[in-house]
């Protein structure tokens, strides 16, 4: 199958609304919620922090309108503020009131943030030739898993402790 760039954010927007569809869940026992809650912080740092290269990359190789540079912008400043979020719901004991507030409250601004991006992708497919999509589309995905990559306990204790485990 052949995959763009905007194929690749779109799935990871799916994704995150199914963890946020989870969180919001009252069958999900509060330790899931927890759970849910730590790989989604991740998920959003390795989705904002890839697709903000991306998107440098595009900006500074691809001639596009205005508009479609301020989404961009607006796209950056909606990733720092969801990690924002996340953090919020750290502070709160999963399964309370308070903690179903917030995940409901958040899951809408990740919901309007992903129907933003869907124009803005949109935009990017008029704009952006289908094999530069692609190129983006590998270093999306180059990014993404070199942000997985730096999460790996084994390589944490390799940094910290010099030992090459296998």
């Amino acid at each position: 199958m052949d995959f763009d760039f905007c194929t690749l954010v779109k799935a990871d927007h799916e994704d995150h609304e199914r963890a946020l569809s989870a969180m919001v869940d009252p069958a999900t026992s509060p330790d899931e919620l927890s759970d849910i809650l730590d790989a989604l912080q991740l998920a959003l740092a390795i989705h904002g922090t890839a697709e903000a290269k991306v998107l440098d990359l595009l900006r500074s190789s691809v001639r596009h309108p205005r508009d479609l540079g301020m989404a961009i912008a607006e796209a950056r400043l909606e990733h720092v503020a969801q990690r924002s979020g996340t953090h919020e719901l750290t502070r709160i004991r999963p399964g309370t009131l308070g903690w179903y507030e917030r995940a409901l409250v958040f899951r809408v601004r990740m919901y309007e943030h992903a129907r933003r991006t869907e124009e803005t992708l949109r935009k990017l497919r008029d704009y952006v030739p289908l094999d530069v999509q692609r190129r983006l589309a590998g270093e999306y995905a180059t990014e993404r898993m070199r942000m997985l990559a730096t999460t790996s306990p084994l390589l944490v204790a390799d940094r910290r402790y010099g030992v090459m485990w296998s």
